[in-house]
């Protein structure tokens, strides 16, 4: 038996002496698919509060007027209920994760435009659930109504797939559609394993992961 086993063992070391191109293409290519999920697990896991946040920010509240300013463009999607679709996790897995994030997306349709007379960006966002946090990056060069109007409505449109997200939860149809996105879009995924290099040498943690990705939001 034993002289059985050293047999295989030989004629498996020399199958990869052999072939060792195809099984290193392979082990490559499924340490890439199994990173995928994993990011996919993790931006999950970042999304879910999310997603939670913005059902909280438009809860009905005695107060909710100093706060909730906007919540009617989003008040379809937070009331719907049950899980979405392969097709739609996919859709938002890629909207929130690998397109640019609202500010971005709208800075280089107003990089040439001056600055509004009497438009004050605090003033614009009191009341609204785009300026809760004491930070707003989204805003960040915004000079005119309209230019705060297209940010409003690119958080809405990344706002909306959140709640996608968050409706499924951490199940694996969102698991694989976070996969799937990650894979088409191999920027995010090489970003990632450049952060994940630096979780295992210690000079990162795993929250950072999720901090380089909102850098898109």
């Amino acid at each position: 038996m034993l002289q059985q086993l050293i047999q295989s063992a030989t004629q498996t070391a020399h199958t990869l002496r052999r072939r060792w191109l195809p099984v290193l293409v392979t082990l490559v290519a499924g340490g890439w698919v199994l990173f995928a999920f994993w990011l996919s697990d993790v931006q999950g896991r970042m999304d879910l509060p999310i997603a939670y946040s913005i059902r909280m920010t438009c809860e009905d509240d005695p107060e909710a007027g100093l706060w909730r300013g906007g919540c009617e463009r989003v008040a379809s999607d937070i009331a719907q209920v049950g899980r979405p679709g392969l097709v739609d996790l996919y859709g938002a897995f890629v909207e929130v994760h690998h397109k640019p994030g609202p500010r971005q997306a709208t800075a280089a349709r107003f990089a040439d435009v001056p600055h509004e007379p009497g438009f004050d960006l605090a003033q614009a966002l009191a009341g609204q659930r785009y300026g809760l946090a004491l930070v707003t990056p989204e805003f960040e060069g915004v000079k005119s109504r309209a230019h705060a109007e297209a940010v409003k409505e690119a958080i809405d449109v990344r706002d909306r797939a959140l709640l996608a997200i968050g409706r499924a939860g951490l199940g694996i149809d969102a698991l694989i559609a976070g996969a799937a996105a990650n894979l088409a879009h191999p920027g995010v995924m090489v970003e990632g394993a450049q952060q994940y290099v630096g979780i295992l040498l210690g000079t990162a943690k795993t929250s950072d992961i999720a901090t380089g990705l909102s850098e898109r939001r």
